[in-house]
This record gives structure tokens, sequence and C-alpha cells, in this order.
């Protein structure tokens, strides 16, 4: 079976799946669509793990016309942001090959644009329409993502929810033992993007307060921010580490006692509530307990399965965290954390290209 990948600019997702793919030897050749850079570019690997990689410029429709008239492929994988692309390419194909939208995110639950922004793509919500009910499947990032769509739009015959799990190849081979003190504060960290946009990455105040409340906090941001660099020279607790890459920040993160995975809702509380972000299941893979607010999607997941906490707030966080039973939550962890990959429920997409491919009916 031939997949192509399509995406605006490549995605940790899509490198998760291409090595979940070939981690189940199936009998796949992928091809990546892209603009922007590859993912070897962006991230330093993962252009091995796919058989062709096209660039498409300006002109997406000839260039993407292009590219599924010369390789053929038995399915499209189209990735969200934007819409667009998942609308083109169910507009060339015509029915011809089935388009499985992945969904990130809703375009119409975001009153922020991405961070790295994308050409204006017209109607968002037209779009958004019909990508989804274009497609021959849908594939969302959580439960509540995946109701969210049901509630404005038809779903297509075939969904599945498939959550921004670690990759199993990252996960550190041993732990440090659960029942190592937390000190009289207790250590927190959190990686990834950081902004001053006022979204939902613009941590500034919750860091400051976090660290107000008797915690310590590390900071490992995706990108370099100097606003955070000149926050942390501030305020005493809070420290701003150089960018790692991934290998060796999952080497760092078990030393501390618990990830943080709270977010600025202000602007962006609808969008939150339906993600279960990557950063969650990175904390998990490296055996930390999660905090967060009450962002209802994640909130549930570890709620339900016992791998953290959901905070109203973080007043007095510090003696809340001391009284916790600490060994007994990263023994849960490290329980579940092997089981919480993308090599261990690749399966599911598995089951859902077949699926799709057989079923080979046109779409709208």
């Amino acid at each position: 079976m031939r997949v192509l990948f399509l995406h605006q600019q490549p995605c940790i997702r899509a490198l998760k799946y291409a090595v979940g793919l070939r981690s189940a030897g199936a009998p796949l050749e992928l091809g990546f669509a892209y603009r922007g850079r590859t993912l070897s570019e962006f991230y330093g690997t993962g252009d091995e793990l796919f058989d062709r990689w096209w660039r498409i410029g300006s002109d997406l429709r000839a260039d993407l016309e292009q590219v599924i008239a010369g390789w053929k492929p038995d399915l499209i994988h189209s990735h969200n942001l934007p819409d667009l692309l998942t609308v083109l390419a169910l507009e060339v194909t015509d029915g011809r090959v089935p388009v499985i939208h992945d969904v990130h995110d809703m375009q119409s639950l975001r009153r922020t644009p991405y961070e790295d922004g994308f050409p204006d793509a017209g109607d968002p919500e037209g779009l958004e329409r019909a990508a989804v009910e274009g497609s021959a499947a849908l594939i969302t990032v959580s439960d509540e993502l995946l109701g969210e769509i049901a509630d404005r739009y038809e779903l297509p015959p075939r969904t599945r929810t498939f959550p921004n799990y670690a990759l199993a190849q990252d996960l550190p081979a041993t732990l440090p033992s659960p029942e190592r003190p937390a000190g009289d504060r207790p250590r927190l960290v959190y990686q990834g993007t950081l902004s001053c946009s006022h979204g939902h990455y613009d941590l500034r105040e919750i860091f400051a307060a976090i660290v107000a409340a008797g915690v310590t906090l590390d900071v490992y941001p995706a990108r370099e921010d100097r606003a955070y660099r000149r926050l942390a020279a501030a305020t005493p607790g809070l420290r701003v580490h150089d960018t790692l890459r991934p290998a060796d920040l999952m080497r760092v993160l078990p030393a501390y006692d618990f990830g943080w995975a709270g977010f600025n809702a202000g602007l962006n509380a609808a969008h939150l509530d339906t993600a279960l972000p990557n950063k969650a299941f990175e904390y998990i893979a490296a055996g930390l307990p999660v905090l967060t607010f009450g962002h209802r999607a994640l909130s549930r997941f570890l709620e339900t399965e016992g791998l953290g906490l959901s905070l109203n707030g973080v007043e007095g966080l510090g003696a809340r965290l001391r009284a916790l039973d600490l060994a007994g939550l990263r023994r849960r962890v490290a329980a579940a954390r092997h089981d919480l990959t993308v090599e261990a429920n690749i399966g599911h997409i598995l089951d859902l290209y077949d699926e799709t491919v057989r079923a080979g009916q046109p779409v709208a």
C-alpha cells in the first residue's frame, strides 16, 4: 500500500506515525508532500523513514495533481491545519483515492492562529466542513475533539481517536526509584513551546505564580525566547535551560517530580479542552506524573488513568504536592508508560488504513 502524507509543514505527529508504521513492519510505501521544510530540516531526523518526498510550492493544486498522478498513492493521510490541503486533495482525486483527514485541532475552536502561521486559507469554517464531510475517514487526537466535530458536521463512515503518544524508542530504559524524596520544594519541569502572544503558550504569569507557590520550575523551551530568560533572571526558583534534542530531553526529565502541562486558557479555552498534548505523554514516558489545569480532555485522561492531577489554580501548590503519595503516583506512571506509546497503538491506524482502502467507496 502506498500512503501519501500531506502537511503544510512536517510536524512531530507525522514523524511519530512514520516511526510507528516502520516499527510494525507493515508492507507500506510512505511518501510526504509538504510545504516549508522536511522533517530532518525541522527536527534533525525523519526523512529516512519515507520513500519519497515532494516539496509543493505556491501553486498547491497543480503541484498536488502532479504528485498524485505520478506516484499513484492508494491512500492520502492529510494533517491539518490548514484544512485547505485536505480539501484540495479531495478535489484533485475526485473520489479515486480515499483521503483520511487527521485533525490536530479545529481552527473554529481557536481565537489565535498557529504560532508559525500559514497562508490565508479563505473561509476556515467552510474548509473545515468540506474536509470533514468529504473525507473517507477521520482521525482526532481526543474523544473530546471528535465530539466537537460531530456536533458541527456529519462524520465520515470511519473514525479513530489517536492521541499524541510518545515514541517507545525514546523511553528511558530505566527510571529513578519511585521512593526518592521530593525535597523541600517539589521540582516541576516544563518542556515545549513558549510565546508572548497572550495565547495558550504565553505562560509567563503562570510560571511566576508556580514558583511563588513554593515549588521550583525548570523550563526546556522548544525554541529560544529571550523574554523567558529575563523572567527567570528576575524570578528565584525559575530556570530556563538551553533547547535540547528530544533524545537528550528524555534523559533529563526523569530527575524531576512532576511535568507541567497547564496552559493559558484566556483566548483558546475551547481548543485546550480538546487537546491531549505531546508533552503530557512525554512526561509519562519519562516516569513523571502530570499536572495541568482543568482542560477537559487532559484532565479526564489523567484522572481516569491515575497519572496526574487537574488543578483549579496554583495557590498553595507546594504544600499540596508535598502531601501527595508521590511514590504511588510514580509507580502508576511507570507501569502505564509502555502502553501509552505510538508503537503499542499503531495497529489502530494500520487497521484504519486497511478498512479505508478496502471500502473503496467514492467520497463527495
